[in-house]
């Protein structure tokens, strides 16, 4: 069973002041076998709730923010580095929302280790959403690309 431990509390409480600065309605975060959902609303101020899942609990579908997108068609981190968007600074980002990929195009590059790792389309399709930041830290299972 996974705890919720003082640093969880502190992103927690570091994500309420983020979602209060850029006006952020409605953020849920998933950590193993717990999901914890913040609401915010100027009037009413931040409302938290956590929920436990059962381990036998399959989610085919993900909730994104007002949408429901399948399992599918998600590009999610196979493992905990730093995301790149593109080879270098300098350089195009590997792919733009709207772009159509082929399956094996690189999407971007996971810095774990001081290696590069690619990541690839698992399928071919449209590039829906990018959701990772460049240079942004990642964990594993962490959503990185929506296909549409």
């Amino acid at each position: 069973m996974t705890k919720i431990d003082k640093t969880d509390l502190d992103n927690i409480k570091l994500i309420i002041k983020e979602t209060k600065i850029n006006g952020v309605a409605k953020i849920k975060i998933k950590k193993n076998d717990y999901e914890i959902e913040i609401t915010s609303n100027e009037f009413s101020g931040n409302n938290v709730s956590i929920k436990k899942f059962e381990k036998n609990t399959e989610v085919k579908e993900v909730d994104n923010g007002n949408e429901v997108v399948n399992e599918e068609n998600i590009v999610k981190s196979p493992m905990v580095g730093v995301a790149y968007l593109s080879a270098d600074p300098n350089s195009q980002p590997y792919v733009k929302v709207g772009q159509h990929v082929k399956a094996g195009d690189t999407l971007l590059l996971i810095e774990a280790m001081k290696t590069f790792n690619e990541i690839k389309a698992p399928r071919s399709g449209i590039i829906k959403k990018i959701v990772t930041l460049n240079s942004q830290p990642v964990e594993y299972g962490d959503t990185l690309i929506i296909f549409e």
